[in-house]
């Protein structure tokens, strides 16, 4: 127990997301996802158990979404759609173990992704926090590497 609450305070504050790697099985080794260059993001850990996370594609803080939605045609809603659609949000609760750390998602920007559960192998390097993902996302192996803020 007590290894647990000296695990969760190294996550406690805010983090920026530094760069996407994806896992190169020939090389057998980490690289930076250069289809993820530019994405932004912005993860909380609230040192009781909680955490929020938002990640965001290339671009997205500059999309002009001040446009009168009654205006748009069925082209202009699908872009608007995906638009919504590309930023990842979720809050959840968090248990931590040895190695892994679990967010269990109250909420989500899909519905469909509430109450499901996201397992993370962590590791803390100086200033950066990486998370690697148990599922494969886009048919890949990814981690996220996160500076932190405080």
């Amino acid at each position: 127990m007590t290894n647990e609450k000296k695990t969760d305070n190294k996550f406690h504050g805010m983090w920026r997301l530094d760069k996407y790697e994806s896992f190169d099985s020939t090389a057998n080794t980490w690289r930076q996802d250069t289809t993820r260059i530019d994405d932004s993001g912005y993860i909380i850990y609230d040192g009781k158990g909680h955490m929020g996370v938002h990640l965001t594609p290339k671009g997205y803080k500059d999309f002009n979404t001040e446009k009168n939605i009654d205006s748009l045609n069925s082209d202009d809603l699908k872009e608007l759609l995906k638009f919504y659609r590309s930023n990842f949000v979720y809050i959840a609760n968090v248990e931590v173990t040895d190695s892994t750390v679990s967010h269990k998602r109250l909420s989500a920007t899909e519905p469909i992704n509430w109450g499901t559960t996201l397992i993370r192998d962590f590791d803390f390097r100086q200033d950066t926090l990486i998370l690697t993902a148990h599922e494969t996302i886009t048919g890949q192996r990814l981690r996220l590497r996160w500076i932190n803020m405080n």
